[in-house]
Formats: C-alpha cells, sequence, structure tokens
C-alpha cells in the first residue's frame, strides 16, 4: 500500500509543480480576478482527468489477463517518467514574464488540460500500469491521492501567485521540481524492473 501512496503523492506533486498550461492558466485567474478564481482554476483536474480515468481503466480492465500488454504498459510508463524527469532537470530557472497578459476562466482552463497530453499520457501508461498491478483498494488510494495531490498543488501554485509572486521564479522552486524529478527516475526504473520481472516470469525473455 505504501508504494502506491508515496508513488501518487510524487506523481501529484510533480505534475501539480511542474511549469506547464494549467500552471500558467491558475497563476494567470489568481492574478487577474484573484485567489478564488485561481482555487477554481485549480479544479479543472476534477473534470478533465475524471474521463480519462475512467478511459483508462475500462480499455485497461479488457487486457488484465495479457501479461504482455500490462508489462509493455509499465516499460512505457517507466521510459516516460524517466523522459519527463529528463526535461525537469533541465530547466535552469522559470520564468512568468509575458505569460500572464491574457485572462482565462474556468473553462479555459479545463479546455487547456483537456488538450494537454500529459494526463493522457500519464493514465494510459504508468498510472495505468499501477492500476492493473493493484489491489481495488490500492487502485482506489493511487488515483485519488494523485488526483488530490495534483490539485493540492495547483492551489500551492495560486497562494505563491497570490502572496509570493517572486517566489515562482526563486532557485528554491526549480530545486524543488528537480528533487522531485530524481523521485520520478526512481520510480520510473521500478516501473522498468517489474515490467522487465513480468515479462520474464511469462516467458517472453
Amino acid at each position: 500500500m505504501s508504494e502506491f501512496f508515496l508513488s501518487a503523492l510524487s506523481f501529484g506533486l510533480a505534475a501539480g509543480l511542474k511549469p506547464g498550461p494549467l500552471g500558467i492558466i491558475v497563476i494567470q485567474q489568481t492574478l487577474a480576478k484573484g485567489l478564488l478564481s485561481g482555487f477554481r482554476a485549480s479544479l479543472a483536474p476534477l473534470i478533465t482527468d475524471g474521463p480519462i480515468i475512467v478511459a483508462a481503466l475500462w480499455l485497461l480492465s479488457n487486457f488484465k489477463s495479457i501479461h504482455l500488454f500490462v508489462a509493455s504498459l509499465g516499460l512505457a510508463g517507466g521510459l516516460y517518467l524517466i523522459w519527463l524527469a529528463r526535461k525537469i532537470l533541465a530547466i535552469k530557472d522559470i520564468s512568468l514574464a509575458g505569460k500572464l497578459s491574457t485572462e482565462s476562466s474556468i473553462l479555459q482552463a479545463v479546455k487547456v488540460n483537456s488538450l494537454n497530453p500529459s494526463p493522457y499520457l500519464f493514465w494510459f501508461t504508468v498510472g495505468g500500469a499501477y492500476i492493473l498491478r493493484g489491489t481495488a483498494l490500492e487502485s482506489t488510494v493511487f488515483v485519488i491521492t494523485t488526483i488530490l495531490t495534483l490539485i493540492a498543488s495547483k492551489f500551492a501554485m495560486a497562494l505563491l501567485a497570490a502572496f509570493f509572486k517572486s517566489a515562482l521564479e526563486s532557485r528554491g522552486y526549480v530545486l524543488v521540481m528537480k528533487a522531485l524529478a530524481v523521485t520520478m527516475v526512481v520510480f520510473g526504473l521500478i516501473s522498468i524492473h517489474k515490467a522487465y520481472v513480468l515479462m520474464h516470469a511469462a516467458g517472453f525473455l
């Protein structure tokens, strides 16, 4: 159970704190209309990720007995985490200048997040692999923890935008992101290892 909770916590924090389209929307809402609007924009994953998770569960449950598919999913998820971590580790500084000029709404936040490939890549790769490997309770804990941590991280960004705008461009923020990236590499390697063990046990290697 601890692996599912801690990994979900790490994934949610990394997705919530990394610079991206939804994060910019949250900051825009907060700076343009106040903290409450930023909080509303932060709730976009509740609307966008829900259908993605349902689709992933429906699709992946049909392949649960196929070990090669599950192992391939875990391998793809592990590689995706390492790729994403590499992009985060390459960040040298964060500048929001010139990115806060347009207004946004909760509908725009939902639209932006719906068009963002990251939720799809996550739930159909590493997220799906965790759902397939876990019991009903473990999978539920994983999904709920990931979503709530993601939203809480966006809330934190709204607070930073409202009260500590300069902190969003600080060296400490970059260092936190890099620490999370290292954690993502660890979980990526774990996912790849589990995929190898599953493929070996099933006689594919």
